[in-house]
Order: structure tokens, then C-alpha cells, then sequence
């Protein structure tokens, strides 16, 4: 799936794009999105040797056009303890709430006895996987994707520039703006 400026600008504005339900609506319906998304990431667990956190709460504050989802095996085996602080790699997925597409691309969390911390996926590491045996998972990620009609974008595309200036909404990106801001923006 590829967009006119027209559609984008429409995802910029927070207005769906679509032609099935929910992203077929005339106005964003943030429970719809996120009740077609949970059966998504609900989906996952079938996976073998996955396991996932989604943040479905706009990271607590704000809005973000997309759910992310980290993807780590469940075995442990992407998990590594160093000096008190625990390490996990896995795949970072963003699920657009506003048209039914979405990015993966590797992630890494942190844990320690104080907390711990999580990146973003940027554009540039969309495609790319951890480090490891990864293909088998991100091949299952991608076809639970497809199932419910899910378009998986490349690097490619996600990082051509936005080809119309823009005012977007987003504390993970600065213009000029790609593809990937106007659809994965999220602002506090």
C-alpha cells in the first residue's frame, strides 16, 4: 500500500485511511482502531517461543498514531544480564491506529532494580533484526500481519522523504519529515 499526498496528509490530521473497518470510517475512532489492533497483537501468542508487551496507552500521555509492540523470545535466549542490568533483543513492531499498516524492525529494552528503559524504532531500522535467529519470528510476526490485512512497509518506502512540507505532531522525528513521521508520530 502506497499513499497519495491526499491520504497522508489525511493520516497527519488524524483521519483514517482506509477500506475496511475501522480504517473506512469518515472520523479516527481510537476504540475501534485499538479493538481491531488487540485482536492483532492477540494473535501473536500463537507464535512459537514469543512473548510481547503492547503499549496500547499512548505511552501515558498525549497521542501516538501507532501501538508498539516489543517481541522477545520466551525462552530467555534474547535476554543477557550485565553488571545488574538486564538486556533483552527483540523485534519492535508499530501497528498504525490510523491505516492498516505497520513496520518491524529490532528493539531493545532494559531492566534494572531502578527501572529501566526502552527505545523507538527509527526509520532506519525498519527491516532490520536483532542479532541472532530472528527470521523465523519476524516471518510469523509478518503473517499474522497479513491475516488481518495488514500492509508490513520497507525500509525503502518508510524513509523516502514526505513529499509535501507538513506540521507534524511527533517528538520522534524533525523535518524534513519521511513517509514513516506522518505515519508513526506520537506527541505529548
Amino acid at each position: 500500500m502506497y499513499f497519495s499526498n491526499e491520504e497522508l496528509k489525511r493520516i497527519i490530521e488524524t483521519k483514517p485511511v482506509g477500506d475496511f473497518y475501522p480504517y473506512n470510517l469518515k472520523e479516527y475512532d481510537d476504540d475501534a482502531a485499538d479493538e481491531y489492533i488487540s485482536k492483532v497483537v492477540g494473535s501473536l501468542a500463537a507464535i512459537k517461543n514469543l512473548d510481547y508487551k503492547a503499549e496500547f496507552e499512548h505511552y501515558g500521555s498525549g497521542y501516538a498514531s501507532y501501538v508498539e509492540v516489543f517481541c522477545y523470545k520466551k525462552d530467555g535466549s534474547s535476554s543477557e544480564e550485565r553488571n545488574g542490568v538486564l538486556e533483552i533483543d527483540g523485534i519492535r513492531i508499530y501497528i498504525c491506529r490510523l491505516t492498516p499498516v505497520a513496520v518491524i524492525g529490532k528493539g531493545r529494552v532494559t531492566k534494572h532494580d531502578k527501572g529501566g528503559s526502552s527505545d523507538f524504532l527509527p526509520s532506519q531500522n525498519v527491516d532490520v533484526l536483532p542479532s541472532g535467529d530472528w527470521e523465523e519470528m519476524a516471518a510469523g510476526i509478518r503473517g499474522v500481519l497479513a491475516r488481518y490485512h495488514f500492509k508490513d512497509l520497507d525500509s525503502n518506502y518508510v524513509s523516502q522523504p514526505l513529499p509535501f512540507e507538513a506540521d507534524i505532531p511527533t517528538l520522534l522525528g524533525d523535518p524534513p519529515y519521511k513517509i514513516f513521521d506522518a505515519l508513526f508520530y506520537w506527541e505529548d
